[in-house]
């Protein structure tokens, strides 16, 4: 008869086959916890990064703001004031236009946007035709002098003409004509010294009348040119 030590115990051999199996428990929670360890390091490195970001970001406004002045004063026309250069180069423009205004040559019109000069086409150009007059450059120099030293600010030059209609070799219509009369006045500013880059020249037709009706005062009103300086 056998002894009962000697006899089978089932119990044992499960605990033999889970054995080897007790480790992947002990792997899994080492690699789990070494995941939401890397997870944790990259969390805070990526927080020191945008916190790196922002300060190299507002480092950059910073020297932007610094450098901002000396840009105002590089383009401020010389013996104008530094504080409040703006307001006093407009004062100065305006003071220098109303001479030309009391002659006739021009008209002002204050905006809030700016100051547009308004200059009749018959100054400037012959009828039909978008070259200037040599009697235009005395008028355009002094307003190409005053747009000089005393505005850093876009320039935009626009043709109007009146609602006849016109057609010839040169310009199929007023749109042609208007345009071409802006460009010329464009010009004009560029070979006195006027930065190409603050000037616009756009060609308006008859659809900016200055006065209405299609009688002989009203289409000689609207044929001008205006130069619009912004503020």
């Amino acid at each position: 008869m056998a002894l009962a030590s000697e006899r089978h115990n089932p119990k044992l051999d499960d605990d033999v086959e889970a054995r080897p199996e007790r480790w992947l428990l002990s792997y899994s929670d080492l690699v789990t916890t070494l995941m939401v360890l890397f997870l944790a390091l990259y969390a805070i490195q990526l927080a020191k990064y945008h916190e790196l970001e922002i300060k190299l970001l507002e480092a950059s406004r910073s020297v932007k703001n610094d450098k901002a002045p000396a840009a105002v004063a590089t383009l401020s026309p010389p013996g104008s004031p530094t504080s409040g250069a703006p307001l006093a180069s407009k004062t100065e423009l305006l003071s220098l236009l109303k001479v030309l205004r009391d002659k006739g040559q021009i008209n002002i019109d204050e905006q809030t946007g700016g100051v547009e000069i308004g200059i009749n086409a018959k100054v400037l150009f012959r009828p039909g035709d978008a070259h200037l007059l040599p009697d235009s450059t005395d008028v355009l120099d002094q307003v190409a002098a005053a747009l000089k030293d005393y505005s850093t600010h876009n320039i935009l030059v626009e043709g109007h003409t009146d609602s006849t209609p016109i057609s010839n070799a040169k310009y199929e219509s007023n749109w042609e004509l208007s345009s071409a009369r802006a460009g010329a006045v464009v010009r004009f500013f560029v070979d006195k010294g006027i930065e190409p880059h603050r000037l616009a020249a756009i060609g308006r037709s008859d659809n900016i009348p200055l006065m209405i009706g299609d009688d002989a005062v009203a289409r000689a009103a609207n044929r001008r040119v205006t130069i619009l300086v912004q503020y």
